[in-house]
């Protein structure tokens, strides 16, 4: 990046920290692939049948079941199409969902293991820094991928799948935080738009389909993730206090090579200081904070009930699971690049217009499984496109969070709504059985599931776009609350939005001096 000057050469840095973060986070669907089973086998003596579950000895040896008859012409090659494995899964080899462990997947392990990281992780990033949380959990989650495949086992797996879950909550808890605070604020829509968790899928799918099986994927993923750590470890922290913050600004200027010049204190301006029991008696706020609990829980379940059964979704398990991130990531890009420029595509439209695809898709996909044409090229494209609007709910919801909450009360906000969604994500991991009992019931509990969820948006949720973040809820709080909780914010304790401006005022700088750089040079 020596050719990069000024403060694209931090902004560039940053976004790609950022996106291989979502690399290493994107761990939460490496699941897929761990608990992926073909959907034929071949026994040693090459009688073939069609798998009823991922259990390789669950089934009825009768010479009417076998899909290859050894009287026909063509049972050799037969017999090599239906032996063949796109992907050897940890699945596979210790088939722990044939055991008692059939309703406690490792899905589930690392999910819990995320909903603990939230509860801790999230609470040491406000109190000790985002950067030593940031490192910590880079530390701890590189080699919890690589012990997870170098030491057999299923219980020495899920415990190291569990750890790696605890790992990925700090990273996806600091990660968008980290970098949100430290980039440019003018290129903070580009942070969210191109390193986005759509890439990173696409990323891992083809580290997946390079390797071939569960543990040398695993040790690539791993040696991968592991190039964000000396990335921060150069970065500075992402202050809060102006000590902090003048020595993150030299950091700064020494990274975009420019000169530093120190800040003066300054005071913030006088703002109500909003607690939560003020948000929940506001019934403005109140209303914002319960919709929001009920977006983030149904959204993140439905989700992932369609994310973790979609290993057959199509012929060839690589190609459905690279279009599902690349028509996700498109769209990403293409709303963002179109949304400023069209005042009437808030967040509730992009919401609601998201929701009744997924559901369109979800009742053609329940046609596609009553009629038996689960082979068919549109339950393939309806799979697709019901990833793919779900997840776009999802970016509605971190966007909403933002705009509704108070600053006051962000975080705890925010930290309890990444808790209900992974309580989803969950519930959503042990709904895999029913795919082999009653397919259909899936969707059927994702329609009923998004139909509430769109009725209870469609009437209750505001649009925020374009929201004064450090006004939100001051006109909800009684004056009487105002005179009680009120404080002066002054600089020996300088908020996280005032650290960013500080922060951020290099860059400012640098962007002005590119100007006029540009205009001389003309």
């Amino acid at each position: 990046m020596g050719c990069i000057k000024g403060s694209w050469r931090l902004d560039i840095g940053l976004m790609v920290l950022y996106q291989m973060t979502l690399f290493f986070s994107v761990q939460m669907l490496f699941v897929i692939f761990l608990e992926f089973m073909p959907k034929t086998y071949c026994t040693d003596d090459d009688y073939c049948y069609k798998m009823k579950n991922k259990c390789l000895t669950d089934f009825d040896r009768t010479p009417d079941s076998a899909i290859c008859p050894y009287n026909s012409s063509n049972f050799n090659e037969c017999v090599q199409d239906a032996k063949r494995v796109d992907f050897r899964s940890a699945q596979f080899d210790y088939q722990q969902d044939c055991t008692g462990l059939k309703h406690f997947s490792s899905s589930t392990a690392t999910f819990i293991g995320t909903l603990l990281g939230n509860l801790v992780l999230g609470y040491l990033s406000d109190t000790i820094g985002r950067r030593p949380v940031y490192i910590f959990s880079i530390c701890l989650g590189v080699p919890a991928v690589i012990l997870s495949a170098a030491i057999n086992g299923v219980m020495n797996f899920y415990i190291f799948r569990f750890i790696v879950g605890f790992a990925v909550a700090g990273t996806l808890t600091v990660g968008w935080t980290y970098a949100s605070e430290m980039i440019t604020p003018s290129r903070r829509f580009r942070l969210r738009t191109f390193p986005n968790w759509a890439n990173a899928r696409m990323m891992q799918v083809g580290v997946s389909w390079l390797a071939g099986e569960w543990r040398l994927a695993s040790y690539l993923c791993a040696t991968l993730s592991a190039t964000v750590l000396p990335m921060i470890w150069y970065l500075p922290e992402s202050p809060k206090k102006f000590e902090r913050a003048e020595r993150s600004r030299e950091k700064i200027a020494e990274i975009c090579q420019l000169e530093y010049e120190p800040k003066p204190r300054e005071e913030m301006a006088d703002l109500k200081k909003i607690t939560p029991m003020m948000l929940l008696r506001s019934p403005v706020l109140r209303s914002n904070f319960l919709v929001l609990c009920w977006m983030w829980f149904y959204v993140g379940m439905s989700v992932y009930i369609t994310d973790l059964n979609s290993g057959d979704m199509a012929k060839n398990f690589y190609v459905g699971q690279f279009l599902c991130g690349f028509v996700l990531t498109i769209s990403k890009i293409t709303i963002g690049i179109i949304e400023p420029k069209i005042p009437w595509l808030g967040r509730r439209f992009i919401f609601i217009a998201s929701q009744l695809i997924a559901l369109c898709a979800y009742v053609t996909i329940l046609t596609a499984l009553w009629s038996k044409n689960k082979e068919s090229w549109w339950y393939t494209v309806s799979y697709i496109f019901a990833y793919a609007a779900q997840s776009l709910c999802l970016e509605t919801c971190y966007l909403s969070l933002a705009e509704l909450m108070p600053t006051d009360v962000r975080s705890i906000a925010g930290a309890l709504m990444n808790i209900l969604m992974k309580i989803g994500t969950i519930l959503a991991s042990t709904t895999k059985p029913i795919k082999f009992w009653y397919e259909p019931m899936l969707f059927m509990i994702n329609t009923v599931l998004c139909t509430a969820g769109l009725l209870v948006v469609w009437k209750y949720l505001p649009e925020s776009k374009n929201m004064n973040m450090q006004l939100v809820g001051q006109d909800e709080i009684s004056e009487s609350n105002d005179e009680e909780s009120s404080t002066k914010k002054t600089s020996s304790e300088v908020p996280s939005d005032d650290s960013n401006s500080q922060m951020t005022s290099v860059q400012e700088s640098s962007e002005k001096s590119e100007a006029i750089t540009e205009k001389s040079e003309k």
